[in-house]
């Protein structure tokens, strides 16, 4: 009978729990034939186990095995089979010094457990901080460009993090190497820990409880972030915290103060397909917004601002509405609360919300940030001429950048519009645009600009990704540069020869201080002009790591922000769900 695993997999729950407050009672059934409670120590630590015998059937067929019985004519030949399963599943607790460690054996072993009360990231700190950087066998990562690219890596041998080709726009979120002293032990971290053991030397009660030690003890400490540049520094909390930021937030949305309270859809959502809604009435009619603003909550009667609470921001939905279908699309929609950027200072420590989820900025990770959009990002004032431009298409009840763009390129002879040009990198598709304008005077660097509407972290995040993205591909890319080169040549632009002549035909000879890049928010010229200092937190460090990309590796002239006003419009108007007015 074997008395030692090979594999385990631990979670770690949040200081001061005890037993019963990682449990949900309501999903804990009576002690039975078919599910055992056993409670013993362990070199004098409590120990807790949840057995289930779970009996499993469906009574329909496998969908390859109807696809079989789809050419089989005659009933009789047709074959019947119950799914049929029975099995045990189990969940194991252990007190180590006042910190409760969980883990699930089985399919549906961890169904018992409140995941609320347990640290997300206890996996891959403890992970980060036990393995290091040089032993690494596997990571996971997503970068936020152009697109949100969710990276895998594997090599066929341990080795370190240059060799994984980890770069700085990376957000780690799992990794897997070996125990620098013995390599016969790997961790995978993610949320939870999962330790391995190959050959003869398996997992003893002893060595379990001597792990569980060490897992807690490394969780603690804060070595990964020199080794692991690429993990956010933002750190779970209690909900008891939680739920006094979300009353915090109430306040200030009732208080009307929005300077750092932002509506953004939590995904990219196209502004030529899409507006809003914040109803999905069968009979009664809908409003219909080009864009959503926190304003509206309280000027359009969203939310019942006299008694205003944080349940009713949660119950609360925005609705996509297609234009293309021209109607609301009840099965595309966003919690309100999902829905809420915000960022907001207690007792002297800074927490943001995003997606749903409240978590604290590590103070070095917030001092690095704020220095360098308070020092190092340069502001600059973009000629009046081209203030305070309209950008509503009236034809499709919307402001859109789009607009801006044209206008802008219309009133400048130096200007080349980019803006939906379909251009090809490498051997990709044909949908890339380069930049928005390009604009270029005589004997100055040419500028490279990137518009975008000020509307919440997703839309600037993307304005400086996409400013990233394509900097670096007008460098590097042979074919890009050919697109780019064909588009100015085609633009009918009177200064398309001289532009030419600026933006060399071998690509060894495109190089970035001959260019400065130019990143545009448009904001409501009825609104005070946004401040950087008050762009959501993820969107200034994507700004740092934009800057810092162009300007000290590929060595752009200059990286530039600006707040341009425009004159919107806020179209609203009022349909039924099936699109009639």
């Amino acid at each position: 009978m074997a008395s030692e695993l090979g594999k385990i997999s631990i979670y770690l729950a949040k200081e001061g729990k005890t037993f019963a407050d990682v449990i949900d009672e309501a999903k804990l059934p009576n002690e039975s034939d078919h599910f055992k409670i056993r409670d013993f120590e362990v070199d004098g630590y409590p120990v807790r186990f949840f057995c289930k015998h779970a009996t499993t059937v469906k009574p329909e067929n496998p969908p390859w095995l109807d696809f079989v019985n789809s050419k089989l004519n005659e009933d009789g030949q047709k074959i019947y089979f119950d799914s049929y399963s029975k099995r045990p599943s189990g969940l194991l607790l252990i007190n180590i010094e006042a910190r409760i460690l969980a883990a699930s054996f089985g399919i549906g072993g961890g169904t018992l457990l409140r995941k609320f009360q347990f640290l997300d990231d206890f996996g891959i700190k403890a992970a980060m901080n036990m393995c290091g950087n040089k032993e690494l066998r596997q990571t996971k990562s997503s970068t936020h460009a152009i697109t949100t690219q969710n990276i895998d890596r594997q090599l066929s041998k341990p080795s370190d993090s240059f060799s994984f080709g980890l770069n700085e726009t990376e957000f780690l979120q799992y990794i897997s190497a070996h125990l620098p002293d013995n390599s016969k032990a790997t961790l995978q971290g993610k949320d939870s820990l999962t330790l391995k053991i190959i050959g003869d030397e398996k997992l003893s009660w002893d060595k379990l409880i001597e792990y569980g030690k060490i897992f807690i003890e490394e969780y603690g400490i804060e070595k990964y972030k020199e080794l692991f540049p690429n993990y956010p520094n933002l750190q779970n909390i209690e909900k008891e915290k939680s739920e006094e930021l979300d009353l915090m937030l109430a306040e200030k949305i009732k208080a009307e103060e929005y300077d750092r309270i932002h509506l953004s859809i939590p995904e990219f959502v196209a502004d030529d397909e899409f507006s809003f809604s914040y109803t999905n009435y069968n009979k009664k009619e809908n409003k219909i917004y080009s864009h959503i603003d926190v304003s509206q909550l309280n000027t359009n009667n969203v939310l019942d601002f006299n008694a205003l609470t944080p349940d009713d921001i949660k119950k609360k939905y925005i609705y996509a509405y297609s234009h293309e279908q021209d109607q609301i699309l009840g099965y595309k929609k966003w919690e309100l609360y999902r829905c809420m950027v915000a960022e907001i200072e207690c007792e002297g420590e800074y927490f943001v919300l995003s997606n749903g989820v409240w978590r604290k900025v590590d103070d070095e990770f917030y001092n690095l940030i704020t220095s360098f959009i308070d020092d190092v990002i340069e502001e600059e004032d973009i000629s009046d001429q081209f203030k305070n431009i309209s950008i509503a298409d009236r034809e499709r009840n919307q402001n859109r950048e789009e607009v801006f763009n044209k206008k802008y390129c219309e009133m400048n002879d130096n200007a080349i519009l980019f803006d939906q040009a379909k251009l090809r990198i490498g051997q990709g598709s044909k949908d890339k645009e380069f930049c928005d304008i390009f604009e270029y005077r005589e004997n100055d660097p040419a500028w490279i600009i990137h518009v975008k509407k000020h509307g919440g972290a997703d839309a600037i995040n993307y304005l400086f990704s996409q400013a990233r993205f394509y900097c670096e591909f007008f460098l590097g890319d042979e074919v890009f540069l050919k697109e780019i080169r064909d588009h100015i040549s085609n633009s009918g632009n009177g200064n398309a020869g001289a532009v030419l002549q600026h933006v060399k035909e071998n690509q060894p000879e495109v190089i970035g201080k001959d260019y400065s890049v130019k990143m545009w928010i448009l904001f409501d010229n009825k609104k005070p002009a946004p401040k950087k200092a008050d762009l959501p937190l993820m969107a200034k460090y994507d700004l740092k790591l934009t800057y810092e990309r162009l300007r000290n590796v590929l060595k752009y002239n200059d990286i530039k922000l600006s707040m341009v006003p425009v004159e919107l419009i806020n179209f609203t108007i009022s349909k039924n769900k099936n699109g009639d007015k």
